[in-house]
């Protein structure tokens, strides 16, 4: 089995970004039944409130992930979500990112994550406390993971 190559990760000054989210505290093997509760409560409260999302859906994770993950399952809005039930409003800071395009299976991330952490310390940044993954393609049902593409950043200190 041969290791995936990853591109070359590169620098960005990120815009801050308004989120409407659901958050919780969840163990590895929770992540997958967390995307799929959360997605459609955030969509349906964004419907309610006749908000249109403002770009991809994401995954905002924070602090320490060592011990399981605080997980923030989000859709970028332009403006401040007040929040409906446990779909709450939250903000993506502004600053400077490393980040990293990965095409492929979302198999790959643990991997890329693995590559982009690397790079950055290599490159003399610290990581912060927020990192995400923002999922610019929609998987489909039968579809071809291959065709997967997800942009994986680390804030950085």
């Amino acid at each position: 089995m041969t290791e995936h190559q990853f591109d070359e990760p590169t620098i960005q000054d990120l815009e801050a970004q308004h989120l409407a989210v659901v958050r919780e505290k969840v163990a590895f093997d929770a992540i997958p039944q967390l995307y799929d509760r959360a997605y459609p409560l955030i969509f349906g409260a964004l419907a309610e409130a006749g908000i249109t999302p403002a770009a991809a859906p994401m995954g905002v994770m924070h602090g320490d992930m060592s011990e399981g993950l605080d997980l923030s399952v989000a859709v970028p809005v332009a403006e401040p979500f007040s929040g409906a039930g446990e779909v709450v409003g939250e903000r993506l800071p502004a600053g400077r990112a490393a980040t990293l395009l990965v095409r492929g299976d979302f198999s790959l991330l643990s991997a890329a994550y693995e590559h982009l952490y690397g790079w950055v310390m290599a490159h003399g940044h610290t990581p912060g406390d927020v990192a995400f993954e923002q999922y610019l393609t929609e998987p489909e049902p039968g579809g071809d993971p291959a065709l997967n593409e997800t942009l994986i950043a680390v804030m950085l200190a």
